[in-house]
């Protein structure tokens, strides 16, 4: 599209030299779409009115009949925006931005006609206020200001007092909009729409509403899209909903077992594989019961593969040194594979010597003790130069006094597109209906079970 180049855009500004673009510019478009497009601004009319039902409110955005029913501005002042759209029967002010709805927040009015509108439309005696902005609290401060200073003015200038309403919208519900429309009237690129659903993209890719993995090329260019729908698949993976939200925003399934209590769902963008990956032991107390609590033997770590529904998945199992201080892992330092198959084998009692050897508090110093162990008894276990430099730097040259040494078993099964893509088909995003996320669940389980 546009031959690479994103200058070819409408709305990109050639003097950006790959600045984000200001609110304003986004404004800008926004305002021209309206203007432009008239599917668009019937779909955003049908939109503030859902918004005004949903709050059992009486105020309603009439549609323009005629060209002259409607009218749109953008930056205009309060005196300037009245002037232009006088004795409105009703002003509705919404936020535009990339957070949740929030609570009205009260503030002492300020009568302040130099306040400058975002977009103002006017849709035969009602005018609706759009405030853009990135934080929900600024922009609900700054419209609740526009709405009462616009009432105001009109009372000034002779009209009736209007009724007001505020809204809290999201780009990602406009986006939606604008994307319902550009596929219904043919996903032209080079249209105004396009124009403007390209530059949002390319810079604000996290705005928009949640698109299936398979729709989604794998690339980091698009890590923001696929970070989005990894969130979502954490949060549909999540066993209760107050699971959901406690863990929002944060890249990993709890669970719920003494050897290990999460799961992370990333991308291996190299391989273009999802990745699910677990770490058994990881701690001292979930090293003890991994070593005498679980049934099996430690014979899975030598596992290649997990068969999830029939489709084969590949598994890999890394041992692995972890040195830790309050509770934050600072060095993770994995195991010579070899090494660790030769002389520890699948054997818990062996893996119980090294743990009673190495798996406690550190104090600074004891650390030449531990080294001891690492060059002597387990000699090989680790790369010791690497190990040497990295604590240099992150323990003897700090004012740290002490490292929680334990070991554990990092384990990642690897879906290809491939499996992703059979489960994201017609998939949908909802918590208890996404396909993939239940997949995914299920191959938790079985890692789990298999570990037990």
């Amino acid at each position: 599209m546009f031959n690479n180049n994103r200058h070819l855009n409408i709305f990109e500004h050639y003097t950006q030299k790959g600045s984000l673009p200001v609110e304003n510019n986004l404004s800008r478009g926004l305002a021209i779409l309206l203007n432009q497009n008239n599917l668009v601004l019937d779909r955003f009319i049908d939109y503030v009115n859902a918004k005004c039902f949903e709050k059992k409110s009486p105020s309603i955005v009439s549609k323009p009949q005629r060209s002259n029913d409607k009218q749109i501005g953008i930056q205009q002042k309060i005196t300037k925006t009245v002037q232009s759209y006088p004795d409105p029967q009703s002003i509705i002010g919404i936020t535009l931005t990339t957070s949740s709805p929030i609570n009205m927040i009260e503030n002492e009015y300020d009568d302040n006609n130099s306040l400058i509108t975002d977009i103002v439309i006017r849709c035969k005696d009602t005018l609706v206020v759009i405030e853009v902005k990135r934080n929900a609290a600024d922009a609900r401060l700054q419209l609740k200001q526009q709405v009462k200073s616009i009432e105001e003015e009109v009372v000034r200038q002779g009209g009736n007092r209007p009724s007001t309403e505020l809204l809290d919208g999201t780009w990602e519900e406009v986006i939606s909009i604008l994307q319902d429309v550009y596929n219904i009237s043919g996903s032209n690129e080079d249209s105004i729409l396009g124009h403007y659903l390209n530059h949002l993209e390319n810079y604000y890719q996290e705005w928009f509403p949640i698109s299936l993995l398979n729709d989604i090329p794998i690339q980091y260019e698009n890590e923001p899209a696929i970070d989005k729908r990894i969130l979502s698949l954490i949060k549909n993976c999540c066993e209760n909903e107050s699971d959901s939200e406690k863990y929002s925003g944060r890249y990993i399934v709890p669970l719920d077992y003494d050897f290990c209590n999460q799961a992370q769902i990333s991308m291996d963008y190299g391989s273009k594989r999802l990745m699910i990956t677990v770490w058994s032991g990881d701690t001292k107390w979930q090293s003890h019961c991994l070593l005498n609590k679980t049934a099996n033997d430690l014979s899975w770590v030598y596992e290649d593969n997990l068969t999830v529904d029939g489709f084969e998945l590949e598994l890999l199992t890394e041992p692995y040194l972890r040195l830790a201080h309050f509770q934050s892992t600072i060095i993770a330092e994995y195991f010579d594979k070899r090494y660790y198959q030769n002389n520890f084998g699948a054997s818990k009692d062996k893996c119980k010597e090294l743990y009673n050897d190495i798996t406690r508090e550190w104090k600074r110093t004891d650390w030449s003790e531990l080294r001891a162990f690492l060059k002597g008894k387990y000699n090989g276990l680790i790369d010791m130069n690497s190990f040497d430099s990295d604590f240099k730097n992150s323990f003897e040259n700090s004012n740290r006094s002490y490292a929680h040494v334990s070991f554990g078993y990092e384990t990642t099964a690897y879906i290809s597109m491939d499996v992703v893509s059979e489960y994201e088909k017609n998939n949908s995003t909802l918590r208890g209906s996404d396909k993939l996320a239940s997949f995914i669940s299920k191959t938790i389980d079985q890692l789990m079970n298999k570990i037990a």
